[in-house]
């Protein structure tokens, strides 16, 4: 693969864009007669190239049609060499034409614009003016997009008046699925602004009060006053999402934590359990309504259900081991058998102590345990055993403990790992292995 990083290169390419911008004698470009491949085209060009107007009428057709794309040749070139100069002086050439290089154009200017935000930024609200009010796209999509890129910046007081400082022009476009979810995004997206100059408020109250500050009764409604107005205009653009399917998470947090604030519980449930409906193969949509559950200290049942809804979508989840804990608490540890079984199945556990504890835990403690969990080896059995009671490598001496007590259950013909693992324990674990493996033969010969 060819590489075109020499500074030599690197200089070729201003020289070539220190050209097409009039800025220098065409007289230079006669001593690329040993350019790389990437800009050797430029030779072809030198007769004819007419510096004032490179997309017009005056470039013979075929090298008006070889101008263009080796200019996006060159564009990838800087990208990839993140060479912001010549890269912001071919976007502005393509600018002349810009209903032609929509897309090449926004998504360079994008691109220089976060690589290098204080220099470029001028350069990219100029484009924002000129594109918006082209027929060819759509202005709102071109104002998010920008929304966008000023909160990565956070410039919140520019955010604020996105919409309101750029006028969008009528233009009659047929409504379509793509300009409706671009409506939805604008007004979700302001909604954020306004979530952002919430907390931003309410952050500043509380380093008043945290610093012993005694705010007169007028400031500190002030406070409240300015907190409840973007509160309101946050709830009310999240509420265009309600009806929308999608994954919303970073709005729906946003939306539940002015509902808490408020103590609007009631709406917050409802936000929280519509939105898991609507979107069940979403884990964070069960998450969301599990930790507010817990947060509103829920009832053990009501919490255990809604963490099966989570296991049943994600069964290796680090909330299915809080689910077996709640389950054990309320007596029904037999029922948390399976779901520590799916959880073991994933290999980021394999050598994690806490679920292997309880599943030895259970094991022995369970009567009607052992007939859980030889239903659940039943489709296990040509894998799992090979799986997690082969070696003890990576195991501390308490994971090998617990690992030998479910293996004497699991695959009793398995002597070798019980040896292996009692070499690795200290007298008195031995003492207490060899108890339980006594207790759970007396089991398996009672089951």
């Amino acid at each position: 693969m060819e590489k075109y990083t020499t500074p030599e290169q690197c200089q070729d390419l201003e020289d070539i864009c220190t050209l097409l911008q009039d800025k220098g004698s065409k007289q230079f470009s006669r001593k690329y007669s040993s350019l790389p491949p990437i800009i050797k085209w430029f030779d072809v060009l030198e007769d004819s190239l007419v510096v004032d107007d490179p997309f017009k009428t005056n470039f013979k057709t075929d090298h008006y049609n070889m101008l263009v794309p080796n200019i996006l040749r060159l564009l990838r070139f800087c990208f990839l060499t993140r060479k912001d100069v010549p890269t912001v002086t071919l976007l502005s050439l393509l600018t002349d034409e810009p209903q032609k290089h929509i897309d090449v154009i926004w998504k360079g200017v994008l691109e220089v614009a976060y690589h290098n935000p204080d220099r470029y930024k001028p350069f990219f609200f100029q484009l924002v003016n000129q594109l918006k009010s082209l027929y060819e796209v759509n202005a709102k999509e071109i104002l998010l997009e920008y929304l966008l890129f000023v909160l990565h910046q956070g410039d919140i007081n520019e955010a604020k008046h996105v919409f309101t400082v750029h006028a969008i022009s009528k233009k009659n476009h047929a409504v379509t699925e793509q300009t409706k979810n671009v409506d939805i995004l604008c007004k979700a997206y302001q909604g954020l602004v306004y979530y952002v100059e919430w907390i931003l408020a309410k952050s500043r109250h509380k380093q008043f009060q945290d610093l012993g500050k005694q705010l007169d009764t007028e400031t500190s409604e002030n406070f409240e006053q300015l907190m409840l107005a973007c509160a309101d205009k946050a709830l009310n653009n999240f509420e265009v999402l309600k009806d929308v399917p999608g994954v919303w998470d970073i709005f729906i947090t946003k939306h539940l934590e002015i509902l808490e604030h408020y103590d609007k519980l009631e709406e917050a449930e409802a936000l929280l359990r519509s939105y898991k409906d609507k979107n069940e193969d979403n884990p964070n949509a069960h998450k969301f309504l599990y930790s507010f559950a817990v947060r509103q200290e829920w009832q053990k049942p009501a919490r255990i259900d809604l963490l099966k809804g989570l296991a049943k979508h994600v069964p290796s989840d680090p909330l299915v081991i809080e689910l077996c804990e709640l389950l054990i608490q309320e007596n029904e540890g037999q029922n948390a058998i399976p779901f520590l079984f799916a959880l073991l199945d994933d290999g980021m556990w394999q050598f994690e102590l806490r679920p292997w504890k309880l599943m030895s835990e259970l094991l022995i403690s369970e009567v009607k345990g052992v007939n859980v969990m030889k239903g659940c080896m039943t489709f296990r059995t040509s894998w799992w055993p090979q799986y997690h009671f082969s070696s003890t490598f990576n195991c501390s001496s308490q994971l090998s403990f617990h690992k030998a007590v479910c293996c004497l259950l699991m695959d009793p013909n398995n002597t070798a790992f019980p040896e292996q693992v009692m070499m690795t324990l200290s007298p008195e674990e031995k003492e207490q292995f060899l108890s339980l493996k006594k207790k759970l033969k007396d089991l398996s010969k009672g089951s």
